[in-house]
């Protein structure tokens, strides 16, 4: 996830949109959906260009109540992909109800894809209409501490929106602020369930890439608004067409997410300190390759934020290089940090760009505790003082009677 993060936000409403236009940088400024083709001039030389392969077109009819039926062609990158681990993973379960055996999803070649959905399609909308009341598929376990579906459509969407996620580690200088680098769905869901998150709370993520994590809290929790910001042009715009893929799949099942929004953005700009300071509840940064300058305005920004703020990170707000602890540092004086967990799988890596465990440390801001201190401190001056004169006036009492 990029570490840094300047104004373009992704639509959050429920309506179809067209997607964003690719960065230039990746698709000479086309739209990430453009179908546009270029003809051939009559005058133009050479050999025949060869037959375009045919585009099949691929519906799903929804299997949930309220849900709407995706549509998918097999020119879109990972289309038949994701209809396999579709029915691999979440619609696989429904097909024995309508009595369809199911294709071997790990083996089976696109082009058995068009007959298999037509089948599929028929005995859905027979059950529909011979089943009024019923669903074929029951999410009330969705939102269970698994979550394995909504990690699922997350990822899938991510699949839709990007056809070469390499494109993305040639968008970042190694080494600097700006490492490209993902926390796993998985941890980032036992933070969430470790933070205990309620509906008043505010989620941001600073240098929050595609947006995948971003949308898996929008979709698994019940905050009142979760948002992603990010400073490089190319993931924000991957992000765009993520969100609307994501959204697409979610109505897809009859879900709705929470609001949410992924901006194309500077974290240390002032529209997103102010937010920073006075909204955000919960505020998670991957600032593992943070240098000392971002470090100390990231805390800085940091110090001002409401008291109650959770703040995950990778590298210890006190610290401005890894073991070392900046003197008078405002997180040691007035906000509490605990280690978090690492993962369940010691043999599992946590994050995209390494194969070792990252530390996860939560910071509680507490703009009460430097007062607490010292009027402990003052109680605790005052005690000795008080000790001090008590002992004082014993040893002066001894001395008298001692003379008498």
């Amino acid at each position: 996830m990029s570490k840094a993060q300047q104004n373009f936000s992704v639509v959050t409403n429920d309506a179809e949109k067209p997607g964003p236009s690719q960065p230039s940088s990746v698709s000479g400024g086309r739209s990430l959906r453009s179908t546009t083709k270029r003809n051939a001039s009559s005058e133009d030389t050479g050999p025949a260009p060869k037959m375009a392969a045919k585009v099949e077109e691929w519906s799903i009819e929804s299997i949930c109540r309220n849900g709407r039926r995706l549509d998918l062609n097999s020119d879109q990158p990972n289309a038949a992909s994701v209809i396999k681990t579709l029915f691999k993973e979440v619609h696989g379960s429904v097909l024995s109800k309508l009595n369809i055996h199911p294709l071997d999803w790990d083996e089976c070649a696109d082009n058995e894809l068009t007959p298999f959905l037509e089948t599929f399609n028929k005995r859905v909308r027979a059950f529909r209409k011979n089943n009024p009341r019923d669903v074929l598929l029951s999410k009330k376990n969705w939102r269970q501490k698994d979550a394995k579906e909504f990690r699922i459509l997350c990822d899938l969407a991510c699949q839709l929106a990007i056809p070469d996620p390499t494109v993305l580690n040639t968008q970042y200088k190694g080494f600097s602020n700006e490492t490209y680098g993902e926390t796993n769905i998985e941890t980032l869901q036992k933070i969430l369930d470790t933070l205990d998150v309620k509906e008043d709370d505010v989620f941001i993520d600073l240098g929050s890439g595609v947006g995948q994590l971003v949308t898996f809290a929008a979709a698994y929790t019940n905050m009142a608004l979760v948002r992603g910001i990010e400073i490089q042009e190319v993931p924000a715009g991957f992000a765009d067409e993520n969100a609307w893929q994501f959204k697409k799949l979610m109505r897809h099942f009859g879900e709705k997410p929470r609001p949410f929004q992924l901006e194309l953005g500077d974290f240390t700009k002032k529209e997103t300190e102010t937010f920073l300071k006075e909204k955000a509840t919960i505020i998670f940064c991957n600032n593992k390759a943070f240098k000392e300058p971002l470090m100390l305005k990231l805390r800085e920004i940091l110090q001002f934020c409401n008291s109650g703020t959770k703040i995950v990170v990778t590298q210890r707000l006190e610290t401005t290089k890894d073991g070392r602890t900046s003197r008078g540092c405002y997180f040691t004086a007035s906000a509490d940090t605990v280690s978090l967990f690492t993962t369940d799988d010691p043999k599992k890596g946590n994050v995209s760009w390494t194969d070792k465990i990252v530390p996860y440390y939560l910071t509680t801001v507490d703009n009460m505790k430097p007062f607490r201190e010292a009027a402990k401190k003052e109680k605790a001056e005052e005690q000795a003082q008080v000790a001090k004169q008590l002992r004082a006036e014993q040893r002066r009492a001894k001395k008298e009677a001692k003379k008498q």
